[in-house]
């Protein structure tokens, strides 16, 4: 199941029961949240709180400061959701999930998914605190992983602007272990990171339109304005566009044709990843 709960202004326990009989716990994404372990002990106030910075005792130490925290929460009135529910979902800043399994045997289970093996011996980061590939990595085992960690997730959607429930598969969508099955799930990871890319440059700019360019995209909305937002994208990238500078050029060269009139000015500021 993979349907649309409540919109991201509200607790997504307005709608849903809280889980009594499971964990419930909250992952926040260290590149989006600026000293996130200080903020996260901010919004606990005086309240007691189980927190792990996952790159902790990792090999990924070193970078902790850009590290995933997963949060054990008391309730739907935990003050770190509290804190967290009030810009964090319109933000992607992280997401909620539903575990029957010891906090101890989820702990390893997520630590399992720092990383992923691209190639043989070759080990890539994941960033699997975010709520879009979260939903698509986990949500649908790209990983192979054990099932049954994971009985759902909760995850904020920022261009429906909706809460989504996501349920994990139940079965095993494959066997995994040596590298020939490493080989048949590369291709659908490697499909689920672009994607991913995709998205994140597509919001990336979104961020930088004004709002006459986003009525012309179809907006103001984002969730409107989207579609056409990301054809163009995909149309600038075919056309061999390798920079998000050179993306937006190609939307602003593209919008009069497509709108029957003249574009706004593209912004002044640089676009490119540095």
């Amino acid at each position: 199941m993979n349907q649309g709960c409540c919109p991201i202004s509200q607790s997504p326990f307005e709608h849903l029961t809280w889980p009594d009989h499971y964990a419930v716990g909250l992952v926040l994404d260290g590149v989006a949240i600026p000293d996130l372990g200080k903020q996260i002990y901010q919004w606990a106030g005086d309240q007691p709180i189980s927190a792990e910075c996952l790159y902790a005792a990792t090999r990924w130490e070193v970078v902790s400061d850009l590290s995933p925290w997963l949060v054990w929460l008391s309730g739907p009135e935990d003050p770190v959701l509290e804190g967290f529910l009030e810009q964090g979902p319109m933000q992607e800043h992280g997401y909620l999930l539903v575990s029957a399994t010891d906090r101890t045997t989820f702990s390893r289970w997520m630590r399992s998914h720092l990383q992923v093996e691209m190639a043989p011996g070759c080990e890539e980061l994941m960033r699997i605190a975010h709520p879009a590939l979260a939903r698509s990595v986990i949500g649908s085992n790209l990983t192979c992983s054990p099932t049954g960690i994971v009985d759902r997730l909760i995850v904020p959607d920022r261009i429906r602007g909706q809460w989504y429930v996501v349920e994990t598969p139940a079965v095993r969508s494959c066997i995994a272990a040596d590298q020939a099955e490493k080989e048949i799930v590369l291709p659908e990871l490697r499909k689920a990171f672009k994607a991913f890319n995709r998205r994140k440059d597509a919001l990336h700019i979104w961020n930088s339109l004004e709002e006459p360019v986003r009525k012309q995209l179809g907006g103001p909305q984002l969730r409107d304005a989207y579609p056409l937002l990301r054809k163009t994208l995909d149309e600038a990238l075919g056309n061999e566009c390798n920079s998000l500078r050179e993306a937006m050029q190609f939307l602003f060269a593209s919008l009069p044709s497509r709108a029957g009139g003249s574009a706004a000015n593209e912004p002044a500021f640089p676009m490119d990843r540095g």
